[in-house]
């Protein structure tokens, strides 16, 4: 039996399900891709309907670049002989069906991980620590969402024993939806925050969403929430037997404290939980990742190891977050974690620049999905970046406000830039040996595009 998923089980299922099928050769499934231009041999490609482009209209080029099946509304044009081809009204309801098709058949038990904020480092820190254990799986990327989580789940095999997986949202629902397709018997509640408040219209509106998971979680599994979160305290404070609260809080369950910020080689702490306390290691850098750690250790507990095991794992764990450090031709250090920004990462990441020693340098573009808070949370942002380095690179006009706020704060060096390529090639111009740089934004500022100007490979 192929311990991965194949085209035979896709054609099997998605028949059973009432959907046109064109079966092509029985092969093996790699994993999911939903956009064509990074579509590999072996994948599975489903056409979504965006906002902007239709996936249908990108089929032939998905199946030009290897795709082994394909799920599409609309067949594509010729024959694709060996192909599989599922043609569903909806392909974001059928491979969503797929997906639960296959977590039921290979049935691992299910992490999920929700949280305004540190979802993919506690993801990476939790299926780091779990794979000491247990043959662990983990969603790439940013599968989290309506249309990703059942893309990550295509890359399960049989003997996956552990699947951790990220639970995103940004439409009212989707995550009662996720956990219907994931079935998460670990259900973690990391924080609630403003980020997507443009879309879901309030703070209540986004810890309704997030606290389903806990809800879900508490009565398949266990719930591991952070009490240290007045909105998730208030929900889950009276723990119960299928609640693990987490946090420095003193009625928190599994309890952090003595916390040491050792930069970038990581944070130690004390954990605490049934009576026993032990000095532990995070290798992420940054007091703002210990929810992750502790999300980790709890998953760990709730899973069935024990306290001294998974704080052994936790320190072992080599891969943490999206945070990437690189050395510069300069000598300076880089910081690279411009995948995401919002207030609370935001704000940990400049106090754990602020913590380093040598010049610090903040590389700061917009954060988006704010609302109406759009402008007083970048002004909050400066204030924090007034104390946190000593020269900012504020980029774009949303940052003009975030400029201006560390100046009103005192600080001495502030650069506004229009554009990232103005502000990188000043802030390259001036990087040194001892330098350590800080780049941070919300994805659509794509300032993936300046790290090569920074570390001088350009």
């Amino acid at each position: 039996m192929d311990a991965g998923l194949t085209t035979a089980f896709v054609t099997e299922t998605m028949r059973g399900a009432g959907y046109e099928v064109r079966a092509g050769d029985d092969v093996a499934i790699t994993g999911g891709a939903a956009d064509s231009r990074s579509v590999e041999a072996g994948q599975l490609f489903t056409a979504f309907p965006g906002e902007h482009h239709d996936g249908n209209a990108f089929v032939d080029d998905a199946l030009q670049h290897g795709a082994a099946a394909v799920i599409c509304s609309v067949a594509p044009s010729g024959e694709w002989q060996g192909r599989t081809i599922v043609i569903a009204p909806d392909p974001t309801r059928a491979v969503g069906q797929l997906a639960h098709a296959w977590r039921k058949t290979c049935n691992p038990r299910v992490v999920g991980i929700t949280g305004t904020v540190g979802k993919t480092t506690a993801k990476e820190l939790t299926a780091g620590l779990l794979a000491a254990r247990f043959r662990t799986h983990r969603s790439e990327g940013n599968l989290n969402s309506r249309e990703g989580l059942p893309l990550a789940l295509l890359s399960l095999r049989r003997e996956h024993e552990v699947s951790v997986l990220e639970i995103g949202m940004d439409s009212k629902g989707e995550i009662a939806y996720l956990c219907g397709i994931a079935e998460p018997e670990v259900g973690v509640v990391l924080n609630i925050g403003l980020t997507h408040v443009s879309k879901l219209g309030s703070i209540e509106a986004i810890a309704e969403e997030k606290l389903t998971l806990g809800r879900y979680a508490a009565r398949a599994g266990t719930a591991l929430v952070n009490i240290d979160d007045p909105r998730i305290a208030a929900e889950f404070g009276g723990a119960t037997s299928h609640v693990l609260t987490f946090g420095e809080s003193p009625g928190a369950r599994l309890r952090v404290s003595n916390v040491v910020d050792r930069g970038l080689a990581g944070t130690a702490f004390d954990l605490s939980y049934g009576g026993e306390t032990l000095p532990a290691m995070c290798p992420a850098p940054g007091v703002h990742v210990i929810p992750g750690a502790l999300a980790a250790v709890g998953a760990a507990l709730a899973l069935g190891m024990n306290l001294a095991d998974a704080r052994d794992a936790l320190a072992a764990v080599e891969t943490a977050g999206r945070a990437r450090v690189a050395r510069a031709a300069s000598g300076a250090t880089i910081i690279d974690d411009r995948y995401n920004s919002s207030p609370a990462s935001l704000a940990g990441a400049l106090r754990m620049l602020g913590a380093l020693e040598g010049r610090r340098i903040a590389f700061i573009g917009r954060m988006a999905e704010l609302g109406d808070y759009e402008e007083d949370e970048h002004r909050k942002a400066g204030a924090v970046a007034a104390s946190a380095c000593d020269i900012l690179f504020a980029i774009g006009p949303e940052c003009s406000v975030l400029a201006a706020a560390a100046r009103d704060a005192g600080h001495a060096d502030v650069r506004w830039f229009e554009t990232k390529e103005s502000a990188a090639a000043e802030a390259a111009s001036l990087l040194r040996e001892g330098d350590t740089v800080l780049v941070k934004a919300s994805r659509g500022a794509a300032f993936e595009t300046v790290i090569p100007v920074l570390e001088g490979t350009a």
